[in-house]
């Protein structure tokens, strides 16, 4: 009884919150300029005037879906845009199109499974055979399945991907790397936290058997997401002279991953965000000054700007 009260709140606020009809509610109260698009030419009407020029950036997932949008805007912003794909194919094929779209030149491809301890680690290591400084480090990249998997190297792969190497593990090996006065961390978690608070250690890594009928991807995904909420509260506090870490959701996003994960399903979050629409406040915390960040401890909620 308890979980199907949480989950029913969980629905009706992001009903109210997370559709595109909240956007729209949301985007009247900006007290800076958004772009209707993700990629505006030069500065002009309608451009948010933001240039990224000298900035480097690293994206997780950002093949498709928001990581896409995201990697678009940056390198639309003369940003240095390194773009961390688990598909050398799908990656090279949305590189090319951020480059024909926005000019850039400064955009480049590095393969990486951030479910796989092994992957984050040679991307890491030849993201740092490229460059000496990161200003933002966006981790975007996950997966929510129906059923239970496991990686090749044993690990239940929502929690893998979205929590322990792509979110941990990939954070705390750039950290170096990133301008503790000016870089940022930011964790794109997911409205589907609000679903539950974070288990047991032990029911968050495993969630259930390879084989048993019990798993729930939604369940494993939202453990995972709020997990990363939880992180950025945490290296707030112990990396107080650090970078900002921020975490933040973007609403209910109408995503290659949402279409795979809920199939008709998907009726009931409509009417839902463009993925330009779910990524903009993403695209702001990535560029706005760290002083528009708040306090160090962790930011976390739809981001209105």
């Amino acid at each position: 009884m308890g979980q199907t009260i949480t989950t029913t709140q969980f629905y009706l606020k992001g009903r109210r919150q997370s559709t595109l009809t909240g956007y729209i509610r949301h985007v009247k109260g900006y007290s800076e300029p958004v772009q209707g698009s993700v990629f505006v030419k030069d500065v002009s009407e309608g451009s948010d005037n933001v240039d990224m020029s000298g900035k480097v950036v690293v994206i997780t997932g950002a093949n498709s879906g928001i990581g896409y949008e995201l990697a678009t805007y940056a390198a639309g912003k003369n940003a240095k845009v390194y773009m961390f794909c688990r598909s050398e194919k799908r990656g090279e094929a949305a590189r090319q199109k951020i480059t024909e779209l926005t000019g850039s030149e400064k955009v480049e491809l590095i393969q990486c499974d951030v479910s796989l301890k092994s992957s984050v680690e040679k991307a890491v290591n030849e993201f740092k055979t490229k460059e000496n400084k990161l200003d933002a480090l966006i981790c975007n990249a996950g997966v929510l399945l129906n059923e239970r998997t496991e990686t090749s190297e044993g690990v239940e792969t929502t929690f893998a991907s979205h929590l322990i190497f792509g979110s941990y593990m990939l954070g705390l090996s750039l950290m170096p790397s990133i301008d503790p006065k000016e870089g940022r961390i930011i964790f794109v978690s997911s409205g589907g936290m609000y679903n539950t608070k974070f288990p047991s250690w032990e029911t968050a890594a495993s969630t259930g058997d390879v084989k048993s009928s019990s798993y729930s991807g939604n369940m494993a995904y939202s453990y995972a997401k709020r997990g990363q909420v939880l992180v950025a509260e945490r290296w707030s506090k112990t990396y107080p002279q650090g970078p900002k870490v921020v975490s933040c959701h973007p609403g209910w996003v109408n995503t290659p991953a949402v279409e795979e994960a809920y199939g008709d399903q998907k009726k009931y979050l409509e009417p839902m965000r463009s993925t330009w629409q779910g990524a903009e406040g993403i695209a702001w915390l990535m560029t706005t000054g760290q002083n528009n960040l708040g306090e160090n401890y962790g930011t976390w909620g739809q981001i209105d700007n």
